[in-house]
């Protein structure tokens, strides 16, 4: 057996051995039997055990695979097996949101969601599989409140699994609803009991997450340390300080950027003037926001097969529904629940959020906005990159490389307006004030991340510099609380990418392909910006290129 067999052999060996231990896990990546019918360990254990099995997993690595035998693809996939047991250590020993964020709901109440919309199997199977989810559900809860017998949890974070728990029974109640008729009686009248059956854990649940508020601390932030050895940990080259200097360089370009686009588009009009009625020119209702989202969609995907700039595979679909409400607090705008890797076919699902103010819509879905929303998360974005990262290495999964995965997609914005997709003033404009806010995102990001901003400061930075409503915004911060570091990745992976085009162009010369480049961050999409750059270096010794 070669050295790369040997390594394929022991990567599914240990990629099955953690499925086992995160069954929800292995849903999002379209694994189904028997992993729909089963819930994680809820305590803590089941965090140091998964931790535990990435430790064998490295250990039975070195101590059986020789490295300077493998193939270069291989050897990129071992360095991101060291890095995920690095950054997993990171995870659970110093950042530790499993014992101080008691939302329960943040990963299996997403599975429920995934499971109805998802077309991966007959529904009456489907919701067999929800129903023995439901059922195991109080035994969950009750193993994930363990976690907080000696921990105390962040008080912001604790109102957001509040908030969570509250919208949870509206999940419940859409699945009885939306499969009455569509399962079988026997059927229907099992999801039906489950979930009145779920209603005193889960006030139960609710009352626990109520009494912690009085336990609670008010400190999330990571601090300087902690903060840059997070980034270092990424790889991305950069101090902390370098990325906030260049958040600040991009705020003011961008700024100036808009305020010209903003004079040719309505001269002598400013460009909070030029916005807001922009803003206003948007859809009267939210269900016509979202049919105008499905067609934006459609459009930028036949322009990517058109102009030959990327590989779309025909039969990969992306569906466009509303977010569910118990998802909603987290999420301002839009996200993509990605396409599963093991499923036949590849599907996504785009899920827009309905604001709670109609007077909101404009600033969340107008006319000129849309179409660069749609390439973000669509084509050539997100949904394209994931689903063409999914036919690619099992091991890459664990890449997250959140500079590449949301670099990308902002990335993609600015290629299609260089290509023509976005060309009237109007969407470029917005598509200017979507960078100033990724900019501001760095700024925040960086500034909260070290403990240098309060809640209500980023909240305000992001309404004055992003012109957001005062809703969004603290949606986006109480996320970012969450998540040090991946805020600045948007337009931090951006200019890194560029940066890489920069340099593939000079060196390939009249051989450059825009295809090419494309295809070759969509195929390894998860990996970190210097993992990617070791790839390329790949694709072009084999083309005889330096």
């Amino acid at each position: 057996m070669s050295e790369d067999e040997k390594f394929e052999k022991l990567n599914m060996e240990m990629f099955m051995k953690y499925m086992g231990k995160n069954p929800v896990y292995a849903t999002f990546l379209g694994l189904h039997d028997p992993y729909d019918w089963l819930l994680p360990d809820g305590s803590s254990k089941n965090v140091f055990e998964s931790l535990e099995l990435a430790k064998e997993w490295i250990d039975k690595m070195k101590k059986t695979v020789k490295y300077n035998k493998l193939s270069p693809d291989h050897k990129i996939d071992w360095k991101v097996l060291e890095q995920l047991y690095e950054k997993s250590k990171f995870q659970v020993h110093e950042h530790r949101v499993w014992e101080t964020s008691p939302d329960a709901f943040d990963e299996v109440g997403g599975a429920f969601f995934v499971m109805l919309t998802r077309d991966y199997a007959p529904i009456e199977k489907r919701v067999d599989a929800i129903v023995a989810r439901m059922e195991k559900l109080p035994k969950y809860l009750e193993e994930f409140r363990t976690r907080f017998e000696k921990s105390k949890p962040v008080k912001l974070w604790t109102e957001i699994a509040i908030e969570s728990c509250q919208q949870i029974p509206g999940l419940f109640m859409f699945l009885v609803a939306s499969t009455k008729g569509v399962v079988s009686n026997e059927l229907h009248t099992r999801l039906t009991k489950a979930a009145d059956d779920l209603q005193q854990p889960i006030e139960q649940h609710l009352k626990w997450l109520q009494s912690l508020l009085p336990k609670t601390k008010t400190e999330w932030a990571l601090g300087r340390q902690k903060f840059a050895k997070w980034l270092k940990l990424r790889s991305l080259e950069m101090t902390a300080d370098e990325i906030y200097d260049l958040g600040v360089k991009y705020l003011k370009k961008l700024k100036q950027e808009r305020d010209r686009l903003a004079q040719k588009t309505a001269p002598g009009k400013t460009a909070q003037e030029v916005i807001k009625a922009i803003d206003a020119n948007a859809p009267k209702t939210f269900e016509e926001a979202l049919k105008t989202t499905k067609e934006a969609m459609e459009k930028s995907r036949q322009f990517i097969i058109d102009n030959d700039l990327a590989t779309v595979h025909p039969n990969d679909k992306l569906h466009v529904e509303e977010t569910p409400a118990f998802m909603a607090p987290l999420l301002p705008f839009a996200a993509l629940i990605m396409p599963a890797k093991f499923d036949k076919r590849q599907e996504g699902i785009y899920i827009v959020t309905r604001p709670k103010d109609i007077k909101n819509l404009g600033k969340h879905l107008n006319y000129a906005g849309i179409p660069g929303t749609a390439v973000h998360e669509g084509f050539p974005g997100h949904f394209l990159q994931g689903a063409m990262s999914n036919r690619g290495s099992l091991v890459r999964l664990f890449a997250s490389g959140s500079e590449t995965i949301e670099g990308w997609a902002h990335y993609c914005e600015e290629m299609m307006t260089e290509h023509g997709f976005i060309k009237d003033l109007e969407s470029r404009l917005m598509k200017v004030n979507d960078g100033i806010w990724r900019a501001t995102r760095i700024i925040v990001d960086v500034k909260l991340s070290r403990g240098e901003m309060t809640f209500d400061e980023a909240v305000n930075i992001l309404m004055k510099e992003a012109d957001m409503s005062k809703e969004a915004a603290v949606a986006e911060v109480r996320r970012y609380t969450l998540t040090p570091g991946y805020p600045l990745s948007y337009l931090l992976g951006k200019h890194l990418i560029l940066q890489v085009r920069t340099d593939i162009k000079k060196r390939m010369g009249k051989k450059f392909s825009e295809k090419f480049f494309h295809d070759t961050i969509t195929t390894n999409g998860e990996l970190p910006i210097a993992l990617l750059k070791e790839v390329f270096d790949m694709e072009l010794a084999e083309q005889g290129i330096k």
